[in-house]
């Protein structure tokens, strides 16, 4: 069960971190969708308004062109109104693309050749159909055209001035539709103005320009939105040519131009986006060059997003999916991975109980996992050979001592002897020694450094001899197990407490102290179970009153916690220390280990050696009663 949850706490904290970054990766793809749309919708209304601009603004250039290059031919002929029509016709044989040409007089100029009054005469020719040309004149009282704006405007011009744009207007005088008129003056041969001589341009060419254009738009964008349940009476992409006032002249729908007044916000040099009730539109638009019309393409913001939403949904799926075989994959890679783990709890207990001859469980890979397995392997084979010895030469002593030498050196060769401990790093120094009483102790102590946290433990078997060793073995290969896979130190007790009690038939427990300390901070955090409580700095540690290990499987440990300062030194000990008695029975106490370590400051092992020399000189030649264990390290920060 434990290894089960161990597995399950691996793996969703793998998947947690995977989850971190993938939502990391969907956030930055998302934007970038975002930017690509917006950026492609820019492109694709900027290129409509650029070709459609540049089309108006030829024709409009040429019809310019067209009243310059003949308004000498209409003011050769101003000496009939037959002429002037003759003139008119002339040139829009020659210039098919207009819809019509104009002549209007000054009043009373034909003096009643013109019309019934003789006050008007415009002269109006226009094409009925691609080969015929009509003539008509049309200045009457009812078409008074001296109060009309363009022939105000364009009679005020000079000779050598631009001539006069209209708007847009609607016109059934002779033909009805749509038109615009560019006219300047005309003069007579004594440079008097006599009139004004236009054209016209019909707003049907515009139009289909514009149908085009929203008919290729349809075929490669529109056909799979419209095709894909949205609402029918969505306009999603709009072409609107608005006049110098914002009124609608002409464009492919009868869209609601107040939208063009609602709130705008400015997205990029060319795009920006208007909402009128709810009707969002990204729009681009632009001036025509020498009028005062505006072109305008407007795009529903479900156009502009609509392959940017394809592709995020395409990324989210493929994501998710994924991380459902990430899941899968990494859960059963790691109860694979621990489960060894588990197998060599299992040995261990029965090892605990003295069953030597439980088998090693094999591995294919030689990993922490396989070099526990062969140092289990080595104990097991090593405790069964000394089991065996000593059943057969109870009698010898010789024998009995051999074999309790070599346990006492597979006891010794499982703890930590090397010293320095940590010779590469500056921010800890650490020494610590154990003395058994007799040939093999129950007494223990353990570190190591993992994740830049300092993990150590010293503990007090009860009992002593084989029996202690074995607990002792038990406990310290429990303890490197469990914390390299958690860095709480009750939780750590806690496991070992649970391990233990399984199968202690001969109900022995261990006192323990147990400690990590966070080598970046000075944090240090802690669990005494039963222990004695340690020293820092000559302070005396507060600790909690907890059960040792061994005694009760559901027992709960609590853990606490204090912060260590750059230079202070940390002193632990088992009660061999301050049990240690004279010839007189008098215990060595806590008192002398104060006088010690209240006037010492030097290393760890200086330390050690001290307190070591000191317990020998109070003892004298009295035989030593415990095992005596000491660990002491000072952080440096």
């Amino acid at each position: 069960m434990t290894k089960s949850k161990l597995s399950r706490r691996i793996t969703w904290r793998v998947i947690g971190i995977i989850s971190f970054f993938n939502v990391l990766i969907i956030g930055a793809i998302l934007g970038f969708v975002f930017e690509i749309s917006l950026d492609t919708s820019s492109t694709r209304g900027q290129y409509v308004t650029d070709g459609i601009v540049g089309n108006i603004e030829t024709m409009l250039h040429v019809a310019k062109a067209v009243t310059f290059n003949n308004r000498a031919e209409v003011e050769a002929n101003l000496d009939s109104p037959e002429h002037v029509f003759d003139a008119m016709e002339h040139i829009l044989q020659i210039n098919k693309g207009l819809a019509g040409c104009f002549v209007a007089f000054e009043p009373n100029y034909f003096n009643g050749q013109g019309s019934a009054d003789g006050r008007w005469f415009e002269a109006y020719a226009y094409h009925t159909d691609s080969t015929h040309i009509e003539r008509r004149q049309i200045g009457s009282a009812q078409h008074d055209y001296f109060n009309g704006p363009w022939y105000q405007q364009a009679l005020s011009l000079g000779r050598y001035d631009d001539g006069y744009l209209s708007d847009m207007y609607y016109d059934d005088t002779v033909n009805s539709g749509m038109f615009c008129s560019y006219a300047v003056p005309i003069f007579d041969p004594q440079g008097n103005k006599v009139g004004v001589y236009g054209v016209d341009l019909s707003m049907e060419w515009v139009d289909n320009a514009i149908e085009e254009t929203m008919g290729s738009v349809k075929k490669e964008f529109l056909g799979n939105i419209e095709g894909n349940n949205y609402t029918a009476d969505k306009i999603y992409f709009s072409i609107q040519i608005l006049d110098s006032k914002g009124n609608r002249i002409t464009g492919s729908d009868s869209i609601d131009i107040s939208i063009l007044k609602g709130e705008q916000v400015d997205v990029n040099d060319e795009l920006e986006m208007k909402d009128l009730k709810g009707t969002p539109y990204y729009i681009n638009s632009k001036q025509i060059g020498h009028t005062g019309w505006t072109l305008v393409v407007l795009q529903h913001r479900e156009l502009v997003f609509w392959w940017g939403i394809l592709f995020a949904a395409a990324i989210l799926l493929f994501m998710g999916v994924g991380c459902l075989a990430i899941f899968f994959f990494t859960s059963h890679s790691i109860r694979h991975a621990t489960k060894p783990l588990r197998f060599l709890s299992e040995v261990a207990q029965e090892v605990a109980t003295g069953n030597f001859d439980t088998p090693l469980p094999t591995f294919k890979d030689n990993d922490e996992v396989a070099q526990m397995r062969d140092s289990f392997g080595t104990m097991q084979q090593s405790l069964k050979l000394y089991v065996e010895e000593l059943k057969a030469s109870t009698a010898a002593k010789a024998s009995i001592e051999s074999e309790l030498n070599v346990a006492h050196s597979i006891q010794m060769s499982m703890l930590p002897k090397t010293f320095p401990a940590f010779p590469d790093r500056k921010d800890i120094e650490l020494y610590a020694s154990l003395t058994p009483a007799k040939a093999v102790g129950g007494d223990l102590y353990d570190f190591f450094i993992h994740n830049e946290k300092l993990f150590f433990c010293i503990g007090d078997v009860s009992g002593k001899g084989v029996p202690a060793s074995l607990v002792m073995a038990v406990s310290r290969t429990l303890f490197r197990n469990i914390s390299a896979h958690t860095d709480k130190p009750s939780h750590i007790v806690k496991t070992m407490n649970v391990n233990i009690c399984e199968g202690n038939d001969n109900c022995m427990f261990v006192t323990l102290f147990v400690g990590v300390l966070d080598l970046q901070t000075g944090h240090l955090r802690y669990c005494n179970a039963g222990h004695e409580s340690p020293y820092i700095q000559g302070t005396m540690l507060p600790c909690d009153s907890n059960m040792p290990v061994g005694i009760m499987s559901d027992l709960e440990y609590s853990e606490q916690e204090t912060d260590i300062n750059p230079g202070m030194t940390v002193f632990l000990y088992t009660d061999g220390l301050t049990e240690a008695e004279n010839a007189k029975r008098d215990l060595f106490g806590r008192q002398r280990i104060n006088n010690v370590i209240t006037t010492f400051s030097g290393s760890p092992q200086q330390l050690i050696e001290t307190m070591t020399a000191a317990v020998h000189q109070y003892v004298g030649d009295t035989e030593q009663s415990d095992d005596l264990t000491m660990l002491a390290f000072k952080y440096k920060g």
